[in-house]
């Protein structure tokens, strides 16, 4: 599984951010906001484990032990749901992308996906 944990805009290629060369997403990836896991507009302190199972159980469909690739512009934010995960949740095989969409973007030959998108929540 795929995650990018880029704001909504980011991920759906409205919003470029410096230093990508295009705005987009990996093809195939989900998207599921790194600022989910924590109580962004109140004290910013991450949200109590029960919850984040919960949240985290209903947004990605797999084990403990499956695959799961994060990435986001640069390996900041997705280093942080990297943490949540594997230290939080116990998912066991979690990598951090840590050339993100910044390192993506630049390859041309590499796939890229971006425009609207139908979201059902």
């Amino acid at each position: 599984m795929l995650v990018d944990t880029r704001s909504f805009d980011e991920f759906s290629g409205k919003q470029q951010k410096k230093g990508a060369s295009k705005a987009g997403r990996i093809p195939n990836s989900i998207h599921i906001d790194w600022a989910e896991a924590i109580n962004f507009h109140g004290n910013q302190a991450l949200k109590f484990i029960e919850t984040l199972a919960k949240f985290y159980a209903k947004k990605i469909h797999v084990t403990k032990n499956d695959s799961i690739i994060l990435y986001c512009h640069s390996g900041v934010r997705s280093a942080h749901t990297t943490f949540v995960l594997t230290q939080l949740l116990g998912f066991k095989n979690v990598k951090n992308y840590d050339g993100s969409w910044t390192e993506w973007s630049y390859f041309n030959d590499l796939p890229f996906t971006n425009g609207s998108l139908t979201t059902i929540n």
